[in-house]
């Protein structure tokens, strides 16, 4: 779980510069031909890279929900 999460925030840490990177190209005014492929590439990173998170995020919270309700029959069984 400890590794989901830090699978995560190195995702989310990632994806904050990225977004940072396509927002200052964007706001240089980068209109050559070049910059713009350049910038639908970052855009297009960016999208898939959110998108992971989003599934990532997902998966811990499924994780998370298994993990303590596995905890919670553990603890019943402890205690009868």
């Amino acid at each position: 779980m400890a590794q989901l999460n830090q699978a995560a925030e190195r995702l989310q840490e990632a994806l904050d510069r990225l977004e940072r990177a396509v927002d200052a190209r964007v706001g240089n005014g980068a209109a050559s031909g070049a910059d713009n492929d350049d910038s639908a590439e970052l855009r297009s990173a960016l999208a898939a890279a959110q998108k992971q998170n989003t599934a990532l995020q997902k998966a811990a919270s499924t994780v998370a929900t298994r993990l303590d309700s596995t905890i919670a029959r553990f603890k019943s069984v402890l205690e009868a």
